[in-house]
């Protein structure tokens, strides 16, 4: 590698053509001669190159990075390709994601009592979407299995990491105004 340049145009194909996110780790060990700070650079100019120039976004999730199509082209690309479902969750599934997502790790009798039903069908979707997974065992009689979110989850909902999740203060404050 003779520049900063080609480096650039390496580690936008390396994460163009990934079928899943391309974790910063990834990058630094595939790259050991080059230093961190150097790739967390060059990272940015990307970013900023593909946010002032392209029709993509440069989105970072999940402790990763990934291509993504900006909002603004969304209903293009919905019409030309004919999608026509988007991702949607019930509301037992949003309620149970949601347990799962701030009280994490937590088990299905936790769920459960918070929910006020038996909430193991939802937990089976859930796993089979591969949303959440099995976290452990936890340290009481019994020992029952723990939930907890999975990166895909992060991917789903576009947040870097679960600190990105608004507050319960903030929820609260969304809910009094709807």
């Amino acid at each position: 590698m003779s520049t900063n340049r080609e480096l650039a145009r390496i580690i936008e194909a390396i994460i163009f053509s990934a079928r899943a996110i391309v974790k910063k780790e990834e990058l630094y060990k595939y790259f050991s001669n080059v230093k961190k700070e150097e790739i967390d650079r060059i990272i940015e100019s990307i970013k900023i190159f593909h946010h002032e120039n392209t029709s993509l976004t440069l989105e970072e999730v999940a402790g990763g990075f990934r291509f993504k199509t900006k909002k603004v082209y969304y209903p293009y690309i919905k019409e030309f390709f004919g999608f026509k479902k988007e991702l949607r969750f019930s509301k037992a599934a949003l309620e149970t994601l949601s347990l799962i997502a701030y009280k994490q790790p937590i088990t299905l009798k936790e769920i459960s009592y918070y929910r006020g039903t038996q909430s193991s069908y939802m937990l089976r979707q859930l796993l089979d979407s591969g949303l959440i997974k099995i976290a452990g065992r936890k340290d009481v009689p019994g020992h029952p299995l723990l939930y907890e979110t999975t990166d895909k989850f992060l991917e789903v909902f576009g947040l870097k990491s679960l600190e990105e999740l608004p507050s319960i203060e903030e929820l609260k404050d969304i809910l009094k105004e709807e």
